[in-house]
């Protein structure tokens, strides 16, 4: 069968070479259509996507992991050596009857915070009178809850407690004979630190 490459019929041989023209143009254009959606069929693309877009949904409750909380930092125990302890009368005298307001007064001399036990049962003040032990807040008012407090360097910290001006003994027994005149002198004790501290009188 012979193919006819010049146009034949009626009309001028532009409009069949036209007519071809466009068919052709038809046909390369489907063809190229299909080959663009076939798999594979434009190597460029992988390069062409943008990054996929992070997230923005925070995590829940409890999907998120937990962040430990600081512990606060625990503050030492005052040593010892880190306190200056004094027994303070209030008054250089006073008069056989009267109630002295007796003072103990303990202060850090360190450089930083510590804590003590200042409740009633590790605390004592008491007062001599040469080697007779006269009286102590103990005595009357054993025991007594823990008073843990923080002592700040060179800032003093008082327990007060006011004798009767009379005698006392362990456990509150005994007669509680009037003290009498004469020269008396406070010591004052926080834990196993005792030191005396100053030094009074009882005027008739």
């Amino acid at each position: 069968m012979a193919l006819h490459w010049r146009p034949v019929g009626p009309e001028p041989a532009a409009t069949y070479w036209l007519r071809r023209a466009v068919v052709g143009t038809g046909a390369l254009l489907v063809l190229a259509l299909l080959w663009a959606a076939l798999p594979g069929g434009d190597d460029e693309a992988p390069e062409r996507l943008a990054a996929a877009p992070r997230s923005s949904a925070t995590p829940s409750a409890t999907q998120a992991a937990p962040v430990p909380s600081a512990s606060p930092t625990a503050i030492p125990i005052c040593q010892p050596e880190a306190l200056r302890v004094e027994g303070l009368a209030g008054e250089d005298s006073y008069a056989v009857g009267a109630s002295p307001r007796l003072s103990l007064r303990v202060t850090n001399t360190g450089t930083a915070p510590c804590t003590r036990d200042l409740g009633q049962a590790a605390i004592e003040l008491l007062v001599f009178s040469g080697s007779d032990r006269i009286w102590s807040s103990d005595d009357c008012a054993p025991g007594g809850p823990k008073d843990v407090t923080t002592l700040v360097p060179g800032e003093p910290v008082e327990r007060r407690a006011t004798w009767n001006g009379r005698r006392s003994r362990p456990g509150c027994e005994g007669e509680k004979a009037q003290a009498q005149p004469g020269t008396y002198r406070v010591t004052a004790r926080v834990g196993q630190l005792r030191e005396e501290g100053d030094v009074f009188r009882l005027t008739g």
